[in-house]
């Protein structure tokens, strides 16, 4: 073991020459394990002024933790509270709420030495492990007072940075919580945080707290239960606590074994990157379970290392004694019983298809035990947990606007939330045929076209600054966006083209590059996709790119209009694919920005066309014909007439069109019921029937 005098003199030499170090990068499955000190390094060169005073708060926390007094001053158990920002662009780094609980859950367990394998530490360290008495707890209030989930989702590209300019997107007081940014890219690190001593004051406070990669927070989710540990790695820091090596990134190093953590019975070590339990790199066993080593395979915290974190979190440095003090933890929310303050939940989709399903997530908070949801169309849904009734999918199977609401219930308190006009049930063939939309005044706005801009920044609208013909359009405003790949949608409703032989899209659009050269072109798209199912599945049919057929006049440097019909291009898509000959039909604009010049959208016309004899017989015939049940489970009858006898035949595809069966029948003039079996697997089906009469109709069929 080493004596308390060299490792307070280790750490004054440490503490002097720690900024001026730069971190080596040491990777696994290709991040950086810890980004400290790399963190530090670039705090002191964007602010070298408060290197000076983060060095004597490092001293003074130093020298508190040495005397031992801070850490006894409290011996119950002492209670943070915490709030997580995860920062996305609507990617897979939008951690949902369940792996932010997972998080903090696996955060609470091994800061309590509760983990399952704790009765794996090794016997030479086992009387060593120590339950640290710091609890984490979840924001149940914001900074107003406010009731809060403790989870803030913030939108923005720095997710794929990761710095210091991302905390500065949100931060709470930091002397009321633990702030957790999560992203997609941590600076190149599977996480990172900042010791007391150099947030320590005003001027480096909004760097304060931890930045976790979303693969690196939680054990579920994206994470996953080999990565779980890092977040208790990085609060390990953010309460004082070095790498058992030393103040460096930079493990496996000999010169290591002449460094310290001020830690007195973690003994030296090079540090590992493997999990070796019987190393000896120093002359001494290794710790290398340490949650603070690299080895993957943390599993404790020491005796010493407790010492030294509840001295940090009852210090007046960095304000860490503040988080825990009884006023603090009720103005958070955090001090007794969980408060029942919001119902509310997540959808998967608004708008669907009559058949279709939507899943409902519960988001509730805090804590509720019972649920209660009513969906509009005469159907509800109840019960405690376990039994199904926070995680679903609900099937609409009549047209409509409809309200949902759910009321939660803890055993004491019930909230209650309606959401009006929560889901929009499409039938089949909305759109009368042809479709013809110029967006003149009293055909637009309509009801049946429908937008999404996923990033809320600015999307399709109407201006009368051009048009193709007439005097309005859709257009884009791309010319000011800053936000490259934003994908921006507007998508009609259901057209019935069963019975039709062939469908035909054409549409005109107007784009220029931004600027005056070769050099400023962009890659900016207008996709043109189709759907056969509701939209289940889009098919890419056209793609218009900035580098080929898109720019339809010389590029422009400043905001830009179409002046006339020559400076816009036309396209017509014909299909006649029998995935998309349904009674389901849509269509879908999509622009994708790559940040170049704005672009119109015009005269948009969809038509399907068949022969006159087939249109004759379909409107005689097949309008009559009929699928039911649908949807169904096991089996569906279609009932039909034909007026000559002869084959008929049946096909059965699924949604992406691969044909799963198909039977013929010799059949006589009548009426006809044909039973088809379900697929074992459920979704949407195409179902296709043909007979002699030379005619046929497509219907989508829902198996559950």
């Amino acid at each position: 073991m080493k004596s308390l005098f060299r490792a307070f003199l280790t750490l004054l030499v440490v503490a002097l020459t720690a900024p001026l170090t730069v971190a080596q990068t040491h990777t696994h499955d290709g991040v950086t394990s810890c980004g400290l000190n790399h963190a530090e390094d670039m705090l002191f060169l964007r602010r070298p002024e408060t290197r000076d005073a983060a060095m004597d708060a490092t001293r003074a926390l130093e020298l508190e933790t040495q005397e031992g007094a801070t850490a006894s001053q409290r011996e119950d158990l002492l209670i943070i509270p915490i709030v997580f920002h995860v920062i996305h662009f609507n990617g897979p780094e939008n951690i949902s709420t369940a792996q932010v609980h997972d998080a903090v859950d696996v955060l609470n367990t091994n800061f309590r030495a509760l983990n399952a394998n704790i009765g794996e530490v090794i016997p030479e360290f086992e009387d060593l492990v120590a339950d640290i008495e710091i609890e984490f707890r979840l924001a149940q209030k914001d900074p107003q007072g406010n009731c809060h989930p403790g989870i803030n989702r913030i939108v923005s590209e720095l997710t794929y940075v990761g710095d210091s300019e991302m905390k500065s997107l949100i931060q709470w007081p930091r002397n009321k919580y633990l702030n957790v940014w999560v992203c997609e890219y941590a600076a190149g690190a599977a996480g990172y945080a900042l010791y007391p001593g150099s947030v320590n004051g005003n001027q480096n406070a909004d760097q304060d707290g931890i930045v976790l990669q979303h693969s690196y927070c939680g054990s579920i989710g994206t994470a996953n239960l080999y990565r779980s540990r890092t977040l208790t790695h990085e609060v390990g820091h953010w309460l004082n606590l070095r790498h058992p090596w030393g103040n460096s990134n930079n493990p496996g190093l000999a010169d290591n074994c002449d460094e310290d953590d001020n830690v007195s019975d973690t003994p030296n070590t090079i540090g590992w990157t493997s999990c070796v339990l019987d190393g000896t790199t120093c002359g001494s066993l290794d710790n290398v379970q340490n949650y603070m080593d690299y080895s993957y395979c943390g599993r404790m915290f020491t005796q010493g290392q407790k010492t030294r974190m509840r001295t940090a979190a009852l210090s007046t440095v960095a304000q860490r004694n503040q988080l825990s003090t009884a006023s603090n933890l009720q103005a958070t929310g955090v001090a007794g019983e969980d408060i029942l303050c919001e119902a509310s939940f997540d959808m998967d989709r608004r708008l669907i298809c009559v058949g279709d399903s939507v899943k409902f997530t519960d988001q509730s908070y805090h804590s509720p035990t019972s649920w209660s949801w009513e969906f509009g169309d005469g159907e509800a849904l109840s019960g405690g947990q376990g039994e199904g009734v926070q995680s679903f999918y609900h099937t609409f199977n009549a047209p409509g606007l409809y309200d949902v609401t759910l009321t939660v219930g803890n055993g004491t308190d019930e909230v209650t939330n309606t959401v009006t006009e929560a889901v929009y049930v499409m039938d089949a063939g909305e759109m009368d045929l042809p479709l013809s939309q110029g967006f003149e005044s009293g055909e637009y706005p309509d009801p049946q076209w429908f937008i999404e801009d996923p990033l809320n920044d600015g999307t399709w609208e109407l201006t009368d600054d051009a048009a193709a013909t007439g005097t309005q359009c859709m257009f884009i405003e791309n010319w000011g966006n800053n936000v490259e790949f934003n994908d921006d949608f507007l998508r009609t409703a259901t057209m019935d083209m069963s019975g039709m032989s062939e469908i035909h899209i054409s549409y005109k659009w107007a784009y220029v590059h931004k600027g005056t050269t070769e050099a400023s072109e962009t890659d900016d798209r207008l996709r043109v996709s189709v759907t056969g199912d509701c939209g289940n599945d889009w098919d890419l049919r056209r793609m218009h790119r900035g580098f080929t057929d898109l720019p339809s006049a010389d590029p422009n440097p400043f905001p830009w209009a179409p002046s006339g019909p020559e400076e816009w291009k036309g396209y017509t898509i014909v299909l006649d694919n029998d995935e998309y000959l349904t009674e389901f039909f849509r269509v879908q604009f999509e622009f994708e920005s790559r940040l170049g010049n704005n672009i119109y959208l015009d005269d948009i016309n969809i038509q399907g066309f068949g022969n006159t004899e087939v249109a004759e017989a379909l409107d005689g015939l097949t309008r009559s014909w009929t699928l039911a049940p649908n949807p169904a489970a096991q089996a569906s009858v279609v009932a039909f007439q034909t007026r000559v006898a002869g084959m008929a035949d049946m096909t059965i595809q699924d949604a992406s069109g691969r044909i799963l069966s198909q039977e013929a029948k010799a059949l006589g003039a009548g009426s006809h019921d044909w039973p088809i079996a379900a697929p074992q697997t459920p979704g949407v089906y195409l179902v296709r029937l043909a007979t002699a009469d030379g005619v046929q109709r497509t219907w989508r069929w829902v198996i559950q």
